[in-house]
């Protein structure tokens, strides 16, 4: 028999998934009268594509919805007391949700709104770094895609310094959490990453937009 503390870890990370799995770009521009958002522009249902299909309204309310599904699973894990690597794969198990909702056919988001969320309820210091990144890289390049990737791949840099961490140190299951997090976030992207080789990405102001990170 599963001794009782795995059987509890188990049923939360079930939960954050379930959390993390709401597809509400989907919801949102349906209820709408919009249609299906993933018949448009990228296909994707994260808050980029929303706005093009939606408006920019409604693309802001999915940002913040997704945003808070990966920020209360975790926000409330570490309420009860939970440790640093445990809320770690709270946190990979509610993107796993986003990015592979089993409400359609586990084709989902990628994950970078939700990410955010669940960087934010472990330690908001951690986004720091990332944030930055994806400002300065938005603001050089207009690349929404190229900003969101780079700033994944900051996230594991200040759970590697010793002066960010909180719950102290940093154990094998939270960083290979975080490396799987961010692997995903990153390869969600590929299409754009190829495009982004290729100079046909679109840019978020400017120019005609005919590919979009949502």
């Amino acid at each position: 028999m599963m001794p009782s503390g795995s059987q509890s870890l188990i049923l939360e990370c079930l939960a954050a998934f379930l959390c993390g799995s709401i597809p509400f770009g989907l919801l949102l521009v349906k209820l709408a009268g919009k249609g299906d958002v993933r018949a448009h522009g990228s296909g994707n249902i994260g808050a980029t594509n929303v706005s093009r299909v939606g408006g920019k309204a409604l693309g802001v309310v999915t940002l913040l919805l997704d945003i808070f599904k990966g920020f209360l699973p975790v926000f409330l894990a570490k309420k009860a007391g939970m440790g640093a690597d445990l809320l770690a794969l709270m946190a990979l198990a509610a993107v796993l949700g986003h990015v592979f909702t089993p409400w359609l056919k586990f084709q989902g988001g990628k994950g970078v709104a939700t990410a955010l969320g669940v960087i934010l309820a472990v330690d908001a210091q951690l986004m720091v770094l990332p944030m930055g990144v994806f400002i300065l890289a938005l603001w050089l390049t207009r690349h929404v895609s190229l900003g969101s990737i780079l700033a994944a791949a900051m996230v594991p840099v200040p759970l590697l310094m010793a002066n960010f961490r909180l719950f102290g140190p940093l154990k094998p299951v939270e960083l290979f959490s975080w490396l799987v997090l961010v692997a995903l976030v990153i390869w969600k992207h590929r299409e754009n990453i190829k495009r982004l080789q290729e100079g046909t990405e679109s840019k978020l102001w400017g120019a005609k937009k005919e590919h979009a990170n949502g």
